[in-house]
């Protein structure tokens, strides 16, 4: 878990598939099972109910870490345990490099002010991260969400080389958000570059929000910030584009996988409708969750390849 990302040299051999493949490094069921890889959230429909992240053995691994969790517990302890024990797992591994990862945790808006569990998360994040003596601008694209299974869980997809960070034009980089949104800013990037080994790009984009600059826009609004965070999605596949030099990323295709986390149930069908208005080749699934702000309705997290 170090080093400058980068998008040079190995391919990966990766593909995400809403059918089985031979070679599953990580199957997300995302129907509402118990199982350790996947949410554990209330499936709301979609096109897909399942996602198989495929590569050879040796090019990737996924860890998978939890510990029990609950509305009254201080959630920086448990996280600063659980990515401590990430990074040391990661360390002097054969897959240092985190590409993607994804964070799941009850009542992720119980508390006040600094101390709402997520701020908390962050600060015990920030914690392990701080400890290894890794910068927060390291990181990979994360999505955290808030659901009801007691426990808190990591799942992270690592590699055997970097991948490249991007970020996002029309956002403020998570780890340079003012003192307003907590004492340690998030640790994420928007999204996570790969090579791929037939000469594509992988692009692995984090859970995205109706978030301008550093802050939330049209709150409460589920319609709107589905439109806001859609914007954001263009023009983070615009900017990775230009930045990995692969002009195939510019738009979502027949390839391309979105997770959409939706606070309020009733709320996704308008949502679906909107979204495949917007991206007609796009696969969607919706996914019942809390999102890291309370004034959020709607997160949207792909998968992308050229």
């Amino acid at each position: 878990m170090s080093g400058q990302p980068s998008a040079t040299g190995h391919g990966y051999g990766l593909d995400v598939r809403p059918a089985s493949c031979e070679h599953a490094v990580l199957e997300v069921p995302l129907d509402g099972s118990e199982s350790p890889t996947g949410p554990g959230l209330e499936f709301l429909g979609g096109d897909f109910d399942r996602e198989w992240w495929c590569a050879a053995g040796d090019e990737l691994t996924a860890i998978v870490l939890r510990e029990p969790d609950d509305a009254d517990r201080d959630a920086a302890p448990t996280a600063e345990r659980i990515y401590s024990e990430l990074i040391e797992k990661l360390h002097g591994s054969d897959f240092g490099y985190p590409l993607r990862l994804w964070n799941y945790f009850p009542a992720i808006n119980v508390g006040d002010g600094d101390q709402e569990r997520y701020r908390r998360f962050c600060i015990g994040r920030g914690r392990a991260l701080s400890a290894a003596r890794l910068d927060d601008a390291q990181m990979c694209a994360a999505t955290a969400i808030g659901g009801d299974q007691p426990w808190m869980q990591v799942v992270a997809l690592c590699g055997n080389s970097p991948g490249l960070s991007i970020e996002n034009p029309r956002q403020v980089s998570a780890w340079n958000y003012p003192r307003q949104y907590g004492p340690r800013q998030p640790a994420f990037a928007r999204a996570t570059a790969v090579r791929l080994a037939d000469g594509g790009t992988g692009l692995l984009i984090s859970g995205t929000a109706s978030v301008v600059g550093h802050a939330t826009a049209h709150p409460d609004d589920a319609m709107a910030q589905t439109e806001e965070a859609a914007s954001n999605l263009d023009a983070l596949l615009s900017h990775a584009a230009g930045a990995t030099g692969d002009p195939g990323l510019a738009s979502f295709g027949s390839r391309s996988l979105a997770r959409v986390y939706v606070r309020h149930a009733e709320d996704w069908p308008a949502i679906r409708e909107r979204l495949h208005k917007r991206w007609p080749s796009l696969k969607l699934c919706g996914l019942r969750g809390d999102i890291c702000r309370s004034d959020l309705m709607v997160e949207i997290e792909a998968w992308h390849g050229t």
